[in-house]
Order: C-alpha cells, then sequence, then structure tokens
C-alpha cells in the first residue's frame, strides 16, 4: 500500500496534495467471487443450454463493467490555500471531484471517527483496519480522511485541530 504525497509552499501559497487508496471491503470481495463464479458456471452450462446461458452472461458481463470495474478506486486529497478538494479516481484513469471544502467552513479536526446525532456521514478513507483516521466536521457533515502530517500542522496554526 503506497501513499502519494506533495506537499510545500509556494511563493506563499501552501499546497498539499495525496491520495488514500482504497480497498475492497469483505462484502464487495465476495460478491466479486460469486459473479466470476457464476460466469464460470454459466460457462459450462452454456453447452447445454445455449440461450438462457447468453441472457446471463450478457448480465454479468453488464455488472462486470458497470459495478465491479468501478470498485477500484482512490481519493486525491487537495489542499490549496484554505481550500480542501476531495477527487474520485477510478481505475487511475477517470477522475471525479466528490466534494469541495473551504477552512472557513470547517469546524474542527479530531482523530478518530466521530459520530454526532443528525450530521451526514461521509467516508474517504481506505478502508484498511489500524490506520490514522481523522473526523472533519464541515457545516453539517462529518468527513472521516486519512490526512498527512503536513496538512495536520496547516489545521493546528488555524486552530482547527483538537
Amino acid at each position: 500500500m503506497s501513499y502519494r504525497c506533495f506537499g510545500g509552499v509556494i511563493l506563499g501559497d501552501v499546497v498539499l496534495e495525496w491520495t488514500v487508496p482504497h480497498v475492497l471491503s469483505k462484502q464487495q470481495q465476495l460478491i466479486k467471487a460469486i459473479v466470476l463464479s457464476a460466469a464460470i458456471v454459466l460457462l459450462f452450462d452454456a453447452i447445454f443450454f445455449i440461450a438462457l446461458a447468453l441472457i446471463f452472461v450478457a448480465a454479468l458481463v453488464l455488472v462486470y463493467i458497470f459495478v465491479i470495474r468501478n470498485w477500484k478506486y482512490e481519493y486525491e486529497f487537495e489542499y490549496v490555500n484554505g481550500d480542501m478538494e476531495v477527487a474520485k479516481i477510478i481505475r487511475k484513469a477517470k477522475r471525479k471531484t466528490v466534494d469541495r471544502f473551504q477552512r472557513k467552513e470547517i469546524d474542527y479536526v479530531k482523530k478518530g471517527r466521530i459520530h454526532e446525532q443528525g450530521i451526514n456521514i461521509l467516508d474517504y478513507t481506505s478502508g484498511l483496519p489500524n490506520r490514522d483516521v481523522y473526523s472533519m466536521k464541515v457545516k453539517n457533515q462529518m468527513v472521516y480522511f486519512e490526512p498527512i502530517e503536513e496538512f495536520l500542522l496547516e489545521m493546528k496554526n488555524y486552530h482547527k485541530l483538537r
């Protein structure tokens, strides 16, 4: 598991960038195994029931293309002068901006997964156990993520880290 990060101060601007690769959960691994097993069984069944097997094989191909392929992704965090952007990079080919936060909107950043009543939870973590997960409260949302040290120092400078 590797994390890429870039950080620094360029002409007075604070620029931090890091990525967190996502690992499939046990449930997703099970679904992937079931779909692959079903594909193998249907391949053997195609010998006896060609018409029915073609329908199932087409369904499995569609499930693979639209669901399982999209499970290989990572989160990219960009922090520039107080503005933070979270992007989801799917299969290292497609980049989709998921969220944007401004430093003035951040109430606090705390270590651990904080649960508060009536707040939406956004999970941008790798899914691996024993990782340092932080909670960041932004407006009416709780964001779980795995920051780099430079980001924590930046939040400490603005009294957002508790």
